[in-house]
């Protein structure tokens, strides 16, 4: 049930994200790569607010801010490595409107199941230890 929750939370910070990076690129603002660093960071600050406390029980404070935002750095550098090698080797044959859009695909959903098993292990472990010191 927590994967779902965590997943319509992840579809509504994704389309923050993915409206971003697709106005910042196609309208030749600034290069894909960046794009993608403020799409991800807008969907960061909307997930955050959304899921930490329904999906992984826990409290808004240093120790789980830390959590989110270390593995939200390990996500965004594993997306930012995605976008670009799909964008230039995976996808590079298929025209310029399908290989954005692909791309983006890879850079969300692997990234997605990924950050969800390691930020849950990592709040289960926060939360024992807050169990421990009380």
């Amino acid at each position: 049930m927590k994967l779902f929750l965590y997943l319509f939370y992840s579809v509504i910070s994704t389309v923050v994200d993915s409206a971003i990076v697709w106005i910042l690129v196609r309208n030749d603002l600034i290069g894909l790569v960046a794009a993608n660093t403020i799409g991800v960071v807008a969907g960061f600050i909307v997930h955050y607010a959304l899921s930490l406390k329904s999906v992984f029980k826990t409290e808004h404070g240093t120790g789980s801010f830390l959590v989110y935002f270390a593995t939200f750095l390990g996500g965004l550098a594993l997306a930012n490595g995605l976008i670009y090698w799909s964008y230039e080797y995976a996808f590079a044959a298929a025209g310029e409107e399908m290989r954005l859009i692909a791309s983006k695909g890879v850079s969300i959903v692997i990234p997605f199941f990924i950050m969800y098993y390691v930020r849950k292990y990592l709040f289960a472990r926060l939360q024992r230890k807050r169990e421990e010191e009380a």
